[in-house]
């Protein structure tokens, strides 16, 4: 059954967040604010200071808050040892980490209470927890997100090292479990670690305490059917409990923190996204670079999947005609990300003969689909080759075959080339035409979500310069196709740009059919403003070839399309044209 994805996230939610007063939890926390303007019940170790001390009045960094407490204790005669001076600094400093945090919540629509107190601690938990329900209404949703380190080789450490680790995230969610009622919770979610996926030194008890989320995960949602279980496997984020200390090492280990931005929008898109089958997803690669990790034992898995248009509103966006129609830059990164979550490490840097071979068309039910991929090469373990293929039955139970493409992923990205500015083609400005008139002439039939052209700045017979942006697309559009290292939405923007070409010289429209290469360097945000320059190598009255460059106003190149062909086809003028021509 695929729950509505709006029923996890929205005005009416009540969500219980451990940790969620501060660290990367409190940054979600005020996220989903800003996108839910729902209710939030913060609980952490510490304790808000009201008053804070005299002391601290009117100090801002730590530099001051230990100036000012040297001379107060001073002055009143106390002597105070280094530890316990910094313990008192920590708590002011904990204390205004939390009020910042309530008050970012409120500022972003929000309203949340902090409850301080131990969540392994059921008999101080529970009732006041209880005491905020009464207050706000029954919990919808859960983020157990706090947890604790005590990062030692296993020989060195102690039985308290381990309760402290262990019992934050076990008994944690047991009590939390406890504390709300089961039948309202629409979803649940544990910040487990890629440590108790993959395993690293010095964190036995963190890698054992993680897999043990991960396991419940899997237990909760047989035990909560109506309820979304995923446990999030983090890699390092570039905050939290990395320490400035293994910050550095991690970069030793060329390991790649996660930013707080994507790793906030990767659990927005986790909960407004269609609800999944996979109680366990990983966002990272091993910590312990010495480790090999084989995703799967055998070249060649088939990956099922259910698409359909409720869940993808984009597609309302993209209709020939009445019909919801999947764009091919979709279909491309559908395969091209689906080869990068098997191979955490690797990112996707080329494909070759991408075809769409039968589009997929969106009516009212839901369909199967099955991603066949094969390992073709690899290349001493640095670059990955898999060969991808769409298909589905039809009523007959005959095999149609969708798109193919063969993917290469690698640990490097490939070294972006420099290409003249835009500045230096020389361009007439005076004769660019605002893209939004294509848009509401006809010429391009596209909607809202793949109105990435800004201007045509240039449209001749050989060549199309476009410049393309796209705003900030709301996860909850897109459906089951985020936009992860590729952006498929601004891509389609980009290919637009034949479509103008063949309006203009055959009267016709085209639709992309095949790619005979793609290169990428670096991924497009949204947000950002990008030229597309299309050259033609070949035309007739049934299809036009060319590459196409996408740069930076610099010269900065972002990826090449190389070989892209577009079907022409005068029945589709029925559907797309120039309403005034």
């Amino acid at each position: 059954m695929t729950r509505e994805n709006t029923t996890l996230l929205d005005k009416s939610a009540v969500l219980l967040i451990s940790g969620g007063a501060k660290g990367i939890t409190s940054q979600c926390a005020i996220k989903i604010a800003e996108n839910a303007h729902c209710r939030f019940i913060l609980v952490g170790r510490s304790s808000i200071l009201e008053p804070e001390p005299d002391w601290a009045d009117g100090s801002i960094s730590s530099e001051e808050l230990q100036n000012n407490a040297l001379k107060y204790f001073k002055n009143r005669g106390e002597k105070i040892t280094p530890k316990a001076l910094q313990k008192e600094i920590k708590n002011v400093l904990s204390s205004r980490e939390i009020s910042s945090t309530l008050q970012e919540i409120e500022k972003h629509g929000g309203e949340a209470v902090y409850i301080s107190a131990d969540v392994t601690n059921e008999k101080t938990l529970i009732p006041q927890v209880q005491s905020a329900v009464n207050k706000f209404g029954p919990i919808t949703g859960v983020i157990h997100g706090a947890g604790n380190l005590a990062d030692k080789l296993i020989e060195n450490k102690t039985s308290r090292d381990f309760d402290l680790v262990v019992n934050t995230k076990i008994k944690g969610l047991k009590n939390i479990i406890q504390a709300v009622n089961p039948e309202t919770l629409k979803f649940l979610v544990l910040f487990s670690s890629v440590a108790g996926f993959f395993g690293n030194t010095g964190q036995s008890d963190y890698a054992i305490a993680n897999e043990i989320l991960n396991k419940s995960a899997y237990i909760l949602q047989e035990s909560l059917p109506d309820c979304r279980v995923i446990s999030i496997n983090w890699g390092p984020w570039d905050s939290g409990m990395v320490s400035p200390e293994l910050k550095k090492v991690f970069k030793e280990r060329n390991i790649q923190l996660i930013s707080t931005e994507f790793g906030v929008e990767a659990l927005i898109t986790e909960l407004t996204c269609a609800k999944q089958n996979t109680p366990q997803i990983v966002i990272g690669g091993p910590i312990n670079t010495n480790i090999e990790f084989k995703p799967f034992c055998s070249n060649e898995i088939t990956i099922c999947r259910r698409l359909n248009l409720r869940n993808n509103p984009f597609l309302n966006d993209h209709r020939i005609g009445s019909q919801a129609v999947l764009p091919a830059t979709c279909a491309s990164a559908w395969l091209a990300d689906t080869c990068e979550s098997l191979n955490p490490g690797f990112s996707f840097i080329h494909m070759e003969d991408f075809k769409v071979l039968k589009g997929i068309i969106f009516d009212n039910n839901a369909h199967d689909y099955e991603l066949e991929l094969k390992l073709l090469s690899e290349t001493q373990d640095s670059e990955k080759v898999y060969e991808a293929i769409v298909t589905s039955q039809n009523g007959n139970n005959r095999k149609l075959f969708h798109y193919s493409g063969q993917i290469t992923l690698a640990k490097e990205l490939l070294t972006p080339h420099k290409h003249q500015s835009i500045q230096e083609l020389n361009l007439d400005s005076s004769k660019y035409i605002k893209g939004i008139d294509f848009y509401q002439n006809g010429t391009l039939f596209q909607g809202p979500s793949f109105q990435g052209i800004q201007e045509l700045l240039l449209l001749n017979e050989d060549s199309v310069i476009t410049k393309v942006s796209l705003p900030k697309m709301e996860p909850i559009n897109q459906g089951q196709f985020p936009a992860r290292t590729i952006n498929p939405y601004i891509n389609d923007a980009i290919i637009q740009s034949l479509l103008l070409w063949t309006q203009k010289f055959y009267d016709a429209p085209c639709l992309p059919s095949r790619m005979h290469q793609w290169d990428q360097y670096r991924m497009i945000p949204f947000g950002i403003s990008i030229w597309a320059i299309l050259n033609i190598t070949y035309h007739n009255d049934h299809a036009v070839v060319g590459n196409i460059l996408v740069q930076d106003e610099e010269g900065g190149e972002f990826l090449n399309f190389i070989g892209i062909e577009g079907t022409i086809s005068k029945h589709l003028k029925r559907f797309i044209g120039n309403k005034d021509s």
